[in-house]
């Protein structure tokens, strides 16, 4: 009570930094907790798929070659199960139908083979994992799904659409899993035997529970030596099995079924969850020591008088515990406050207290009960290590000097916060580079609508006319310019793979290049201000586009040597090996896209390159085919007129959408908001990575206040003295805070080089990132030679101004 500014400075700090530090544990926690609810842990793996040419991986992905399920179960004892399965199309949800009302459930829809929960059985709450997905009607619900359409009847047995019953019911997936479903169908009975699906390329994922105690790198080169035999024609064709525990954070191939976590990206938190609980204590031991200092007369006339050093200990020791209890309490309340909001502002659903994982709580306790032990500790020794007859002649005076300990562990703080700061701007400015950045395409004032029944199997044939009736409709309003209706938008990924179903020649070899067709209709292109580099968009009143797409939908014959159109990316163009966009145009190429076999396309038209999925990922090769009532309109675009008020011409859209589709929900969303989607994580990270790192420069200024105290209290005589002989303010001032300036430079000699090894590796994963510039060294610098020069201008300012006779006195 008689140090109240300084028991509450050591109060806040404490608790401050202890509630960070298990926030991040919790955090951590949830992230290496992934997959770790499934039964069999231990023996799912993924069957994963790489390109490897001269010895270098040119090409990975989560799926794999349908037809490697059989060859895994026959040839391999090892292996125990495998299952395949290929979600429907992202963002499209399923239109239900039961008991005359209808529900779009926008959860994820897996199509598998009959063995996904054997692969899977802690999933699996109703139904015999033998059989439940036997039948080619059979549909597994979540329990969600099954309380929302059925409420409290059994759903077993019962209609959900025209070709589904429901057979089973499987718990609903937690957060914390790479693999989410609301649906999971039985898929075509001759998956396994299609052998024109190793042409197709890696298009599903696999999985397999293999046998406790394999060599599953021993098991990788068996398989690879299998397929060699068997498929010589797959030259590069490789395989990685990934245990399913180590997805989430280690995973980052293409295709993956969700954003995976970053495992460096947590150990990062961690560190700095660490350095802000060692921060924490440094500011503890330093300001403990400060304020010990003006007990070393006390000290010095107790030992005299009979204190043993023990007892002495005792009570230091005892007031130590009693503030670790206080800070212990308030950091309970800050977790408890803030754990409300810690979801929204990682990104991730933690609403309560998360121990999935036991071993890094342990290793956090641990390590806080020792730390706690020698922040305690020090300050004790300082005051028992000193000679009591010193203490009462000398007073503080003999005690201020020997600061390097203390010096140091500051200039630990000042590199951490420069690094941090630092590096908070990096993400800073490459998240709105990212964002504002041109990205070749036009997406302002698009208002986009979802077509849940684009591949469902509730309104798959409705007539095309309809659609053109609604387009008529809507362009009768001033208010919107165009309409455009595709297989995907901006900001989606393109569902449609090919990898060596597209040549110059038959003759050429096979290609690992993986291709992306997007289905678009005439004014796709236009619509979104893409650039045509060469060549022409498709165009309505050209036989050339629609006349053979009218045959092939009519079942009519074709011509003998027909061909169709299509455009080109150019990262395409460069794919097929064409040193040019002109070279390119008007080629004859070879597809293989509705028929079974390749058919002759005609290049019409290159599109520039642009960012279609997202700016944080390479532009993929893009075939654009005319989507001529081939029934791929998933979404429709609608572009609205300069100066529209966009509420107004969303209310006709709506009205217009109900009146020609009364059945099916009005889903929209407006495509500048929804693109800037992509850059969800980024901003999740540098929230949280924001957020703890200006707690951890808080609680620096902290340990500045307390090296203040320190380096101030134990100068008073020497300030004195100085004044006395003629020492202005100004004068004193520079002389207390020299040293700290001199350490803040020190420190960027260090913290430069960690803030430019950090950085660049962070910018090294995105495409299209932001160069490192004086501005990302040298404002740390100044933000932090700000705060420490008004955080000890005080204490050193006050100081100079005290009264010499108080302190000399005595002489």
């Amino acid at each position: 009570m008689k140090g109240k500014v300084f028991s509450l400075i050591n109060v806040l700090g404490l608790s401050i930094g202890i509630a960070a530090f298990f926030l991040i544990v919790q955090y951590a926690s949830f992230e290496f907790s992934f997959d770790q609810f499934h039964e069999n842990k231990n023996e799912i793996y993924r069957v994963a798929y790489k390109q490897i040419d001269n010895g270098e991986v040119k090409a990975t992905s989560a799926m794999n070659y349908g037809s490697i399920r059989p060859l895994l179960k026959d040839n391999f004892p090892e292996i125990v199960h495998t299952t395949g399965f290929s979600p429907m199309p992202n963002n499209l949800g399923f239109l239900i139908k039961y008991d005359n009302k209808m529900f779009l459930e926008p959860g994820k829809f897996l199509r598998a083979d009959s063995n996904f929960f054997m692969v899977f059985p802690s999933l699996l709450v109703r139904g015999n994992k033998n059989s439940v997905l036997h039948d080619p009607h059979s549909l597994v619900i979540s329990e969600k799904v099954a309380r929302k359409v059925f409420g409290d009847e059994d759903p077993i047995g019962k209609p959900i659409s025209k070709d589904h019953v429901v057979t089973g019911v499987m718990k609903d997936i937690p957060a914390n899993s790479h693999l989410h479903a609301d649906f999971v169908s039985r898929a075509e009975k001759d998956w396994d035997h299609i052998d024109a699906i190793w042409k197709g390329g890696p298009d599903f994922y696999t999985y397999a529970t293999i046998q406790p105690g394999t060599n599953v790198p021993m098991l990788e080169k068996k398989i690879e030596s299998i397929l060699r035999k068997i498929h010589p024609e797959l030259k590069g064709v490789a395989l990685s099995i990934q245990p399913i525990k180590s997805i989430h954070l280690q995973s980052h191939l293409q295709n993956e079924l969700e954003a995976n976590g970053n495992q460096i990206l947590v150990y990062v938190l961690i560190m700095i969850g660490v350095i802000i609980l060692v921060i924490a204590w440094i500011n503890y031991v330093n300001i403990e020591t400060a304020r010990f200092i003006g007990r070393i007369r006390e000290v010095g006339v107790r030992r005299i008088i009979g204190s043993g050093k023990g007892a002495l200990a005792i009570q230091f020791l005892i007031e130590y515990l009693f503030l670790n209890v206080l800070a212990l309490g308030f950091a309970f309340l800050i977790i408890q406050l803030v754990l409300p909001h810690f979801s929204t502002l990682t990104g991730t659903p933690i609403s309560n207290i998360q121990l999935n994982v036991p071993t890094i709580w342990i290793g956090a306790f641990v390590m806080f009960a020792l730390g706690s032990a020698i922040a305690g500790v020090y300050p004790l020794w300082f005051l028992l290590k000193m000679n009591p007859i010193a203490a009462l002649k000398n007073g503080i005076d003999g005690y201020q000097r020997k600061g390097g300990a203390r010096r140091s562990l500051v200039f630990i703080q000042f590199v951490s916060s420069l690094v941090l700061i630092g590096f908070l701007f990096v993400i800073n400015q490459q998240v709105e580079f990212m964002r504002t950045t041109n990205k070749k395409i036009d997406i302002d004032r698009v208002i986009s609508i979802r077509n849940p029944t684009a591949y469902g199997d509730i309104g798959y044939n409705e007539q095309y006319h309809e659609f053109r009736q609604l387009e008529n409709r809507l362009l009768q309003n001033p208010s919107i310019k165009m309409i455009s209706g595709t297989s995907a938008i901006p900001g989606t990924e393109v569902g449609f793979t090919f990898v060596n179903l597209l040549k110059r020649s038959l003759n050429d070899p096979y290609n690992s290049t993986r291709y992306k067709m997007l289905f678009i209709d005439f004014n796709f292109i236009p619509l979104y201000g893409l650039k045509l580099k060469a060549g022409r968009n498709f165009n309505p009143l050209l036989g050339e586009d629609t006349e053979i797409a009218k045959k092939l939908l009519n079942d009519e014959k074709p011509p003998k040597d027909y061909y169709q159109t299509l455009m080109l990316n150019e990262s395409a163009v460069r794919a097929l090996g064409f040193q040019s966009a002109e070279e390119a145009l008007n080629q004859i190429i070879y597809l293989v896209l509705w028929a079974d076999d390749f058919e002759k396309y005609k290049i019409v038209g290159i599109v520039e390159d642009y960012h279609h999925e997202a700016l944080k990922k390479e532009v993929n090769p893009i075939i654009f085919t005319l989507n001529y009532d081939r029934f791929q309109q998933a979404y429709y675009s609608v572009k609205l007129s300069a100066g529209t008020n966009p509420h107004e011409a969303l209310a006709y859209i709506e009205k217009s959408w109900k009146e020609f589709f009364p059945s099916k929900p009005f889903d929209y969303f407006f495509m500048d908001e929804y693109y800037d989607q992509q850059f969800k994580s980024e901003k999740h990270f540098e929230r949280i990575f924001g957020s703890f790192a200006m707690v951890a420069v808080f609680l620096a200024c902290l340990g500045i206040l307390g090296i203040s105290l320190f380096e101030a209290n134990s100068r008073l005589k020497e300030i004195s003295i100085r004044k006395v002989l003629g020492a202005s303010v100004a004068n004193l001032v520079t002389l207390l805070s020299k040293d700290h300036i001199k350490m803040i430079l020190l420190s960027c000699l260090l913290a430069g080089p960690l803030i430019y090894f950090v950085s660049d590796n962070w910018l090294s994963a995105y495409p299209i990132r932001i160069k490192l510039s004086a501005f990302h060294f040298l404002t740390p610098l100044v933000i932090l030679f700000t705060l420490v020069f008004l955080t000890s201008i005080i204490q050193t300012m006050k100081a100079a101004l005290t009264n010499t006779v108080d302190h000399l006195k005595n002489e």
